[in-house]
């Protein structure tokens, strides 16, 4: 299956979840600039402000309902994203990130459709290239693969709360044009970027392993 690549959209933290704070600003500044030098960026994204909700999930009283359930509060960053499923077919979702979890919110119904604690993501990829591609793996059950022009903004802050929740830990963030993630048990997709004059084109091929 291929899935043509185009832009999708849409923090600030402190170790209290609260606003962020001016160094905060300037770590993330500096973060950027590292994410600049694996990760070829749009011109247009490099001046982006980084919000966090984007949505209005703060004071949004379902979406507040869910994660309270869960006995979590904060809402670090929210946002309609792309999510590619197992036909590879695209579907609109919320990513919402708190405290101790990433969530995946239909957002007609604004049901859960998947709760993943930070303590079970092993890793995030993500092509080199100007695409909008990125995997989140969680090796005890299946990967996401998502769309969103706010990739850097959602890395950068899934990075710091994993630290947060894994007492200084560091989520590794892996840079390939060839990246693998779990669709299901046994069936695995390669997805494949590759820089052309008019733009990244990306390819999706699934495998199966026993």
């Amino acid at each position: 299956a291929v899935v043509s690549n185009a832009e999708y959209g849409s923090s600030g933290i402190n170790a209290e979840y609260g606003e962020e704070t001016k160094s905060e600003k300037k770590e993330d500044e500096k973060h950027l600039e590292k994410f600049m030098g694996r990760k070829e960026r749009r011109r247009s994204s490099l001046n982006k402000p980084l919000q966090g909700d984007y949505i209005g999930a703060k004071t949004n009283n379902k979406i507040l309902s869910i994660i309270g359930k869960h006995e979590e509060k904060e809402v670090l960053f929210a946002d309609i994203v792309i999510k590619i499923n197992r036909k590879c077919k695209r579907q609109e979702r919320i990513l919402l990130l708190t405290e101790k979890s990433l969530y995946n919110i239909d957002p007609v119904s604004c049901k859960p459709k998947r709760r993943i604690g930070l303590l079970d993501i092993s890793c995030v990829k993500m092509s080199g290239l100007q695409d909008n591609f990125f995997v989140i793996c969680v090796p005890t059950e299946y990967d996401y693969l998502f769309v969103s022009s706010k990739k850097i903004e959602i890395c950068l802050q899934l990075r710091r709360q994993y630290q947060y929740v894994h007492s200084g830990q560091v989520l590794p963030i892996e840079f390939k044009n060839t990246l693998e993630y779990k669709v299901e048990s046994g069936v695995f997709r390669d997805v494949k970027f590759t820089s052309e004059e008019d733009g990244v084109s990306t390819q999706i091929f699934e495998k199966k392993k026993s």
